[in-house]
């Protein structure tokens, strides 16, 4: 897959941009991911929609295979559904989307981890906008960010309920930079999948890819 703006790239430990940039400095805003960027929420996510679907069907689908599933994408997670497990999903989506929040926000307390980014937030936020874009629920991204203390922090969220496409499209950085009024390719975004990365180029971001930060400390 070509890349169709400008990655950010890892140099001798640091990074730079392809334009005249050092380091993350002369952006006028940061624009985070929520899970597995700011907040490690893979566990939780999972055993969330895990519970949420033993409510609905009567036919057992493993935890551990959810792992495989396409969880953000709901259209995506009920062929996979079908495709792998013969199962259908007798909901809306807007119920299905309520029923994980309620076991999400239940179980949260005892299973979010702040991950490395949360303080690249903290310090971002004292020196100019910072703006999260998520897939996931509203009301889950803002209980989460409370959890680790950052709402007052950030106050700026675009989740799933305010877009018309998820990523890999660019609508929630889009939507994030209109917010913060700040021109998109003004913005640096922070992900950690390669739709999430997709999705802050081709709104014309540069984007740190979080994964590469753990592997080069």
């Amino acid at each position: 897959m070509t890349t169709p703006h400008r990655p950010l790239l890892p140099v001798g430990g640091g990074w730079r941009r392809r334009k005249n940039r050092t380091h993350t400095m002369g952006y006028s805003a940061r624009i985070f991911d929520f899970d597995g960027t700011l907040v490690d929420t893979g566990t939780l996510n999972l055993t969330s929609c895990h519970a949420a679907l033993c409510c609905y069907t009567s036919i057992t689908v493993p935890c551990a295979s959810l792992q495989l599933a396409p969880l953000g994408d709901l259209a995506a997670f009920r062929r996979w559904l079908i495709r792998e497990h013969k199962v259908v999903l007798p909901c809306t989506d807007a119920e299905w989307v309520a029923a994980v929040r309620v076991r999400w926000l239940a179980s949260a307390v005892d299973h979010l981890r702040e991950l490395p980014a949360a303080r690249l937030a903290r310090a971002a936020a004292a020196r100019g906008p910072v703006a999260v874009a998520s897939s996931n629920d509203g009301q889950v991204v803002r209980a989460g960010l409370r959890f680790i203390g950052l709402a007052e922090t950030i106050s700026t969220v675009v989740a799933r309920e305010d877009v018309a496409a998820l990523k890999p499209a660019p609508d929630a950085y889009l939507a994030a930079a209109a917010q913060l009024d700040v021109p998109a390719q003004e913005c640096l975004a922070y992900e950690n999948t390669d739709e999430g990365v997709l999705a802050a180029q081709t709104a014309s971001m540069d984007v740190i890819d979080v994964r590469c930060i753990r592997r080069n400390p």
